[in-house]
């Protein structure tokens, strides 16, 4: 039996190590991010969120088919034209894992992408990770009048992830008839002596300090159920990885995959955990 080699003297062992703490802090910085989006001064957020999740869920699909690899070729890292052949669309990343996942016979008992609201956050980052339609949609506008305002990537957010949260979380709910209760008697106390201007995010003027104050109530089922949604994506993702990683890292022929399923536990939590928390990864 050959002896085992000490992973930390492989550069490859370093190299995935690097790669999993990028893809899990990235991860994290655009959940912290989504959860902090508003259509006030924290719009920016939205987008910080759509960078980290778009570039950490293509990466952390990119690191299970990785370790297939790895795995199937008896610790030999794929070279750069094949991680390159991966590509860079989520849905089929996410669907090649999945197959992955199904060879190594691992079961996942996790809300899965194919759940509507997480397809739908599948959707939205796919299109961000695309310049036109996302990453510079901004710049596109410009001069453009052929450009598609629903190709905006919050207007995208809101129209197809926070709506159908909002349908299924707050409508008809407690939760709806407070924040209109709130938001009447704000506009009867204030509106007279106030004036507001903010532009909500679909790009709809508001101007009624009442309705101002019923979208910031709607903010936190946005805030707190997209980055649930968000991040059942990743957990169901981590959980292959981790289930994929942690005992071939014990192998003899598959050393350099020791220890980095690690990075990823943060994520392998309860859905109230995942939907309260505010800060990620957790510490």
């Amino acid at each position: 039996m050959s002896a085992r080699a000490d992973p930390f003297t492989l550069p490859e062992w370093h190299a995935l190590r690097r790669e999993a703490s990028l893809v899990s802090q990235v991860i994290g910085a655009g959940a912290t991010a989504l959860g902090r989006a508003s259509y006030g001064k924290s719009f920016g957020e939205y987008y910080t969120a759509f960078f980290g999740l778009s570039i950490g869920i293509e990466r952390l699909a990119k690191l299970i088919l990785v370790a297939d690899h790895i795995i199937d070729h008896k610790g030999s890292l794929p070279d750069a034209k094949t991680v390159k052949a991966y590509g860079h669309r989520l849905k089929p990343l996410i669907e090649e894992a999945e197959k992955i996942a199904h060879k190594h016979g691992i079961a996942n008992p996790h809300l899965s992408p194919s759940d509507p609201i997480c397809a739908a956050v599948i959707d939205c980052l796919d299109s961000f990770a695309a310049a036109s339609k996302g990453r510079y949609a901004n710049f596109e506008t410009i001069g453009n009048p052929n450009f598609d305002p629903s190709n905006e990537p919050v207007n995208k957010w809101w129209e197809t992830v926070v709506e159908p949260i909002l349908d299924k979380h707050y409508r008809g709910k407690r939760a709806e008839h407070g924040v209109r209760h709130r938001a009447r008697v704000v506009g009867k106390l204030l509106s007279d002596v106030s004036t507001v201007l903010f532009f909500d995010e679909n790009g709809n003027r508001m101007t009624d300090l009442q309705v101002a104050s019923e979208r910031s109530g709607q903010t936190k089922w946005a805030q707190e159920y997209g980055r649930f949604y968000a991040l059942a994506v990743v957990r169901w993702l981590s959980h292959f990885f981790i289930e994929l990683v942690h005992s071939a890292g014990y192998s003899d022929e598959t050393p350099c995959l020791f220890g980095h399923h690690e990075f990823f536990y943060s994520y392998k939590v309860d859905d109230k955990t995942l939907r309260t928390r505010k800060v990620w990864p957790l510490s």
